[in-house]
C-alpha cells in the first residue's frame, strides 16, 4: 500500500493538476490544516527533478499566502476559530504567554517557526492575534518559508538521484521518518513556544 502510494505521488507530478493540488495543500497547512505538503512535494521533486525550483516557488507562493489566511483568523475569528485551533494542540497557556511577552522578538519567531516542519499555522493565527505589523509579518514570511522550499528543492535537485534511490530501497523506513518529523512537530510545539 505504501509502494502504491509513494508510485501515485511521484506518477501524479507529470499531472497538470500537480501544481495546483500542491499550492492548495501548502495554503490550508500555512492556515488550517494539520496535512504538510511534504508527502507531495518530496516524490515530485524526486520524478522532476528539472522543475525542483518551480515546485518550491508553488509551495512558497502557497505557504505565504495561507500565512495570510492564518493571520486573518488569528486577527478577526481568535476568540472562536482560533483559540480552537490553539486548543487543538493544547497551547493555551503558552498562547497567552507568548502575547503578553512577545512583541519584542516576533519576527524571529515567525521566521525560526517557518525554518521547521514545525506547524506554521499556529505562527500565523498567534501573528493575526497579536496584531504583528502586517509588513514585518509578510517579510518574516517569505523569508522562512521561501528558504525552507528552497532547500528542499537544492536537495532533490543535485542530490535528488541518490535521494530518490534510498527512499525506493527504505520506503517503509523513510515514511516512518516522516510520519516522526511530522506528528514530532505537534509534541515539540509546546516545548519551544
Amino acid at each position: 500500500m505504501l509502494k502504491r502510494a509513494y508510485d501515485w505521488c511521484v506518477s501524479y507530478a507529470s499531472h497538470p493538476g500537480a501544481p495546483w493540488l500542491l499550492f492548495a495543500l501548502t495554503f490550508v497547512e500555512s492556515s488550517v490544516s494539520p496535512l504538510p505538503p511534504l508527502p507531495l512535494l518530496l516524490p515530485m521533486c524526486l520524478a522532476r527533478p528539472d522543475r525542483a525550483w518551480f515546485y518550491a516557488g508553488v509551495c512558497s507562493l502557497g505557504a505565504v499566502s495561507g500565512g495570510y489566511l492564518g493571520y486573518a483568523i488569528g486577527a478577526l475569528l481568535y476568540e472562536s476559530v482560533g483559540a480552537w485551533l490553539i486548543g487543538i494542540y493544547g497551547l493555551q497557556e503558552k498562547a497567552a504567554h507568548l502575547i503578553a511577552t512577545s512583541q519584542d522578538y516576533w519576527f524571529w519567531v515567525l521566521v525560526t517557526k517557518g525554518l521547521t516542519p514545525i506547524p506554521f499555522k499556529i505562527v500565523t493565527i498567534m501573528s493575526g492575534f497579536l496584531h504583528f505589523d502586517i509588513w514585518k509579518f509578510t517579510i518574516g514570511m517569505v523569508v522562512s518559508r521561501v528558504t525552507f522550499f528552497m532547500m528542499i528543492a537544492v536537495a532533490l535537485r543535485y542530490y535528488g538521484d541518490d535521494i530518490r534511490i534510498f527512499i525506493e530501497k527504505h520506503l517503509p523506513m523513510t515514511a516512518l521518518a516522516l510520519v516522526v518529523v511530522v506528528v514530532g512537530g505537534f509534541f515539540v510545539l509546546p516545548m519551544v513556544l
